[in-house]
C-alpha cells in the first residue's frame, strides 16, 4: 500500500493536462472578443465623429456671417472642406461623401445633386433652413474570415454611417 501522499499526488497529476486543455479551447474565443471590443469601439467613434462633423457643417452654413448678412450662403466647397476637417482622424475619412440642401423661401437646392432632399418644412417660406449629409464607410480595424453565404463574421463587416442634420435660420437670415 503507497503512503497517503504519493496517491494524491498521482490524483493531482492526472489532472495536469486538463487546464491546458480548457486554455487552448477559451484562448481563442477570449481573443475574437477582444478583436471585437476594439472594432465596435471604433465603429461607436466613428459614428459621433460623423454626427458631429454633419452638425459642424450644418452650423457653418446656418451662422456664416454672409448668410446673416443677407447674401449667398457659403458654398459647397466651404462646407465640405469643413466637415472633412473634422473627419480628420478617422482612417478611411477618403470614403466620406459630402451633400449639402439649402432652402431659401421654400426652394429646395442640393450639391451634389441627387435623390437625398430636406424633410419638407411646413413653414419653409418663413425660414431659410439647411441640411448636410455625410456618409462615411467604417471599415473595421482588424477583419477576420467570415461565411457571409451562412450570414457568420467574427468581427464587424464593413459598415455604411450616414448622419443628416437640418438647421434652421430665423430673423436675419433671409436671402435677397
Amino acid at each position: 500500500m503507497a503512503p497517503r501522499g504519493i496517491v494524491r499526488h498521482r490524483k493531482y497529476r492526472s489532472r495536469r493536462g486538463q487546464a491546458l486543455v480548457e486554455l487552448a479551447l477559451v484562448l481563442p474565443l477570449l481573443f475574437v472578443l477582444i478583436i471585437n471590443v476594439f472594432n465596435f469601439a471604433g465603429l461607436f467613434y466613428a459614428w459621433i465623429t460623423v454626427a458631429n462633423a454633419a452638425r459642424a457643417g450644418a452650423q457653418y452654413m446656418v451662422m456664416s456671417d454672409t448668410w446673416i448678412k443677407g447674401l449667398a450662403p457659403p458654398s459647397v466647397s466651404q462646407v465640405s472642406a469643413i466637415v472633412t476637417n473634422d473627419l480628420i482622424s478617422l482612417p478611411n475619412r477618403s470614403s466620406a461623401v459630402v451633400k449639402v440642401c439649402i432652402n431659401i423661401s421654400g426652394t429646395t437646392t442640393c450639391n451634389p445633386s441627387g435623390t437625398t432632399t430636406i424633410t419638407t418644412d411646413p413653414e419653409s417660406s418663413y425660414y431659410n433652413s439647411t441640411a448636410v449629409d455625410v456618409t462615411y464607410t467604417y471599415v473595421p480595424f482588424v477583419s477576420f474570415w467570415s461565411f457571409s453565404n451562412l450570414g457568420i463574421r467574427l468581427t464587424l463587416p464593413t459598415t455604411t454611417i450616414h448622419r443628416r442634420v437640418t438647421m434652421r435660420c430665423a430673423g436675419g437670415c433671409t436671402v435677397s
